[in-house]
This record gives structure tokens, sequence and C-alpha cells, in this order.
């Protein structure tokens, strides 16, 4: 690819998939809604039969086909290398082909630790790699016209930023299909080693990317509890509960579950000096505290993974501002890895400045414009 085709994006991508699983048929069918921009050239998986319906589905069986990802990072026709893996495999994934000279579209969780976090950011800013991280629910149109409202003052300083991403998971379900009592698997994610924690490392992402996307601002505080209310057969938690201080005091809370919902389906609320924001994946509601009823705008479901490939290609071929770039998916895990930590500690931990550092126990407060002091008296 020339550096003028990728700036005026005149050169068609070839893509290629690492990995051929679910999640990776909602990026084929993201990267074959732009054919004149990008072209899925090759798919790597260790299950031939799934390589073969995924190209069959979205390439016309034309992509090449690899068992192994790093045969395909091996591949010299590839543009991108767009990472579709477990957990545990994504940062040998992003380091070998931000060395290969791709450009680099990554699952979430980025990693499944600080420490590979700060390997990956270290290789990236080595090679310059174009890298973003598949933070999908950013391109969720409620959320977009929250930001847009929150930048025009409409609902003055916001106050407290809560991010939600809850349901009931039974597809996970214990209990044999046959009705028998032998233990349903839960495939790698039954493995720590794999999945690198529960709920909240899982699905809990898009909450915890969401809050921070909301508040942007620097997190410096965090506390986490850790419940298994409904999936017993799990190995840690399927709900996790986290609240975090950002800098400016604003607070932020993060509700995530695979046992339990929210009524009305809800996304995301702020509350601040005005009014207030309510949104879920087809509308927004919006209430001056003056107001009676809440204004309502709906919205037209959208296909998030789809709006994610096509920023990610104007960030390659267009140089678009990048809306998850490494330093936001290294700042999401932290905030998870320190929710675990505290949940463990029983206390509140400190978030360094660099958002690979590893969380640390609180030794005072953080001192921002809202705190407050408990008096004595009240401490009696």
């Amino acid at each position: 690819m020339s550096a003028q085709g990728a700036k005026d994006g005149s050169a068609v991508l070839r893509v290629g998939l690492a990995g051929a699983g679910n999640i990776a048929v909602q990026h084929a069918r993201g990267w074959s809604t732009y054919p004149a921009r990008a072209k899925i050239a090759a798919i790597a998986d260790v299950d031939p039969n799934r390589t073969k319906l995924l190209n069959d589905d979205f390439a016309a069986g034309e992509a090449k086909t690899y068992e192994s990802t790093e045969a395909l990072i091996a591949d010299p026709d590839l543009d991108v290398i767009d990472i579709c893996l477990p957990h545990h495999l994504h940062v040998d994934a992003v380091i070998a082909a931000a060395r290969a000279g791709k450009a680099v579209l990554c699952e979430k969780p980025l990693c499944t630790n600080l420490a590979d976090a700060r390997r990956i950011k270290e290789t990236l800013c080595q090679t310059g790699t174009v890298f973003m991280s598949a933070h999908n629910q950013l391109f969720q149109p409620s959320l977009i016209e929250a930001r847009r409202l929150m930048a025009g003052g409409v609902i003055g300083q916001p106050y407290l930023i809560r991010s939600i991403e809850t349901f009931q998971s039974r597809a996970f379900n214990p209990w044999s299909a046959d009705g028998s009592s032998g233990p349903k698997s839960w495939g790698w994610r039954s493995d720590l080693a794999q999945s690198g924690g529960g709920e909240l490392l899982d699905t809990g992402y898009h909450g915890t990317y969401r809050l921070l996307s909301l508040a942007g601002e620097r997190p410096v505080e965090v506390t986490g509890l850790m419940s298994r209310f409904f999936q017993q057969e799990l190995k840690t938690e399927d709900t996790g509960m986290v609240l975090v201080r950002f800098a400016s005091g604003v607070v932020g809370e993060i509700l995530t579950s695979w046992a339990l919902d929210v009524v009305g389906g809800r996304h995301f609320e702020i509350s601040g000096e005005l009014g207030a924001l309510a949104g879920s994946a087809t509308s927004l509601q919006h209430q001056l505290y003056t107001w009676p009823e809440p204004s309502t705008k709906t919205f037209q479901p959208v296909a998030s993974f789809t709006a994610e490939i096509g920023h990610f290609l104007d960030v390659v071929q267009r140089g678009a501002p990048n809306p998850a770039p490494i330093d936001l998916a290294a700042r999401t895990l932290q905030v998870i890895k320190a929710a675990y930590v505290s949940a463990n500690l029983g206390q509140t931990v400190t978030l360094p400045e660099d958002p690979t550092a590893a969380p640390e126990p609180r030794q005072q407060p953080a001192a921002t414009a809202f705190s407050v002091t408990v008096p004595e008296e009240v401490l009696a």
C-alpha cells in the first residue's frame, strides 16, 4: 500500500482476519460493507471448518487460509491484521503484526495484564504502527450525541456518570442441553489463564471504556466489588460494581453483569449541575431539572462493529482521529485490574498516571474540587 493510497483512501486494504469465531463474523460483516476500500484477503484459525465457513460467507471462498496466526501475519500481501482471538493470544499477535509493518485492529480486551500492555505500547511506539482497539460501542449514536451535548454544556458540570453493561446470560447454561446434570463448558473462558478474568474483563470492558469516553479525563482511584450471583459454575465474578474517582472530582460508576439487567436496557446515565442524560442503544433522554418530563431522541439501530471498521479505515487511509488508541485501551485495562485489586484488598486503590502501570493501594484519598473531609462529629 503506497503512502499516497493510505492518505487519500484510494488503495484497497488487504485484510487478514486472525480468528474465525463468533466475533470474527461481526468483523467480517463490517469489512464486507466497504468493498471499495477493503478486502478480506486471508483468514487464520485453528479450526479449518470455521475458516472455510467464514471464507465462503464473506470472501466468496477467495481468501487465503492459514492454520496459525503466525503464518497469517507473515503474509507479505496483507496491509491490516484484525485480531479476533481469545484474550490471552492478543499480546503476541499485536506485537508480531506491528513488527511486520501491518496496521492493527484488536478486539477487546487489549490483553490480560498490564505488563503485556506495556510491551504492546513499547512496540507500537518503536514501529509507528497504526493501532486501534475495537471499542465498538463508541459508535453508538446515543453515546455520540450525549458527548456532543455534554461538550455544549447543556447539563453544566457533570457530577456523576454511570456506565451499564448488563444482561442475564442463559446461553452459558450450567446444565447440559439434554437436561442432564453435567456442566456445560464455557470454553476458553473457563480457564483464567486464557480469559484473564471474569465478566468485568470480558463484557465489562465495554462499560469501562464507555465511562472513560464520557468522562474524558484521567481516573485517579478505583473501588471494586465483585459478586457471583447467577453463574455459579464460573471461577470468578459474574457481576462487577466499580466506583471511579476522576481527577476533577467527577464520580464514575460501572455496573456490569452476566447475572442481571436494568429497567429499560440503559447503557449510561449522566447527572450534572443543570440536568441529566440517559442513553440506551436506540434512544437518548435529556432532562433539565426544571422540566417535568425528559425530552427523548430516538435513533435507528446501528451495526456498531461495521461503524467501527469504517472509522478504522478512515484512521488508516485518511488520518482521521483515533478514538481508541493504545493509551485508552491500556487505561481501560488498568481500571479493570484496579477494580480486581481493590476487591481483593477490600480497599480503594490509586491509579498511576502511566496507563500501563500497576494500581497501588491508596495511601490517602484523592484531593479534588469536590472532595469532602468527613467531620469528626459525623465519624463519632
